[in-house]
């Protein structure tokens, strides 16, 4: 018993010791494509760092009230899917499960809204995210041919 307990600490503390990695997504360009409310290309061109005026319970918890979060403003190049308008405000707390934007920089977007809900401050209102910050959402220089053929033949 006591070399099971024993190692069971050791797998234990290696476990621990071991580097955390975000949980990735291992949609296709397809499953994002049909799951995503909006699919763009976006230049960004402005952002904005806020405090969440309204952080929910359990972060609130643990961290207090202040909860730092971006909006970043998106000029829309190209439609994929969905029915954007000319710009989209995407929004995104700092931590590190965001996606992760530069102002000048054009991406590839998969978008998921941000509904209404209780608890879900006033800046992520109407506002979207990145629907897997590690997912098919890229910047656009990465953005292979045969990927950008089947998202325009896909179009809706």
């Amino acid at each position: 018993m006591r070399h099971l307990i024993l190692g069971l600490l050791l797998a234990s503390a290696n476990v621990a010791a071991q580097p955390a990695r975000a949980l990735c997504s291992t949609a296709t360009l397809g499953e994002d494509y049909r799951q995503a409310d909006i699919v763009v290309r976006a230049r960004v061109v402005a952002e904005t760092r806020v405090a969440d005026d309204e952080p929910g319970p359990a972060y609130r918890a643990r961290w207090g009230d202040y909860t730092p979060v971006t909006l970043h403003r998106l000029r829309v190049v190209e439609i994929f899917k969905g029915k954007p308008g000319p710009s989209v405000n995407l929004f995104e707390e700092v931590n590190s499960g965001r996606f992760g934007v530069e102002i000048g920089e054009e991406y590839l977007l998969f978008f998921t809204y941000y509904p209404p809900s209780r608890g879900r401050g006033s800046a992520a209102r109407g506002a979207m995210y990145v629907r897997n910050a590690c997912g098919q959402s890229k910047r656009w220089h990465e953005v292979k041919a045969a990927e950008l053929a089947r998202l325009r033949s896909m179009r809706q």
